[in-house]
């Protein structure tokens, strides 16, 4: 494959350019996982929801002629690439569902 082919089957531009030497170069591709997400007290193979998961860093290595040489993944690379805030909906709901209906009670008693 080609570079050009690779990046149109891939969707992706390069993110980085790891090496370049005078036979090779290394380019590296960053996409996200797609995880599934279950309750853990109804965990089925075919249950749970399609979510976003991390960034996976995607290495592909070009002859001088722009010709794959090698390509290689790396999951257990930070994931510290490509940054996104994100509201964390876990400590939302325990504030929710804790600390609000608490705060609400002494407010009530106090008055």
């Amino acid at each position: 494959m080609t570079r050009e082919t690779v990046e149109e089957t891939l969707g992706l531009q390069p993110y980085d350019l790891k090496a370049f030497t005078d036979s090779s170069s290394v380019f590296v591709y960053v996409y996200r996982v797609m995880d599934r997400r279950t309750l853990s007290f109804y965990t089925k193979p075919v249950n749970g929801s399609k979510k976003l998961g991390k960034y996976v860093q995607l290495f592909v290595a070009y002859s001088k002629d722009n010709k794959v040489i090698s390509i290689e993944t790396c999951s257990l690379c930070p994931d510290n690439l490509v940054t996104k805030s994100k509201i964390e909906f876990e400590k939302v709901f325990v504030f929710l569902t804790v600390t609000l209906p608490v705060l609400l009670i002494y407010i009530g008693l106090t008055k």
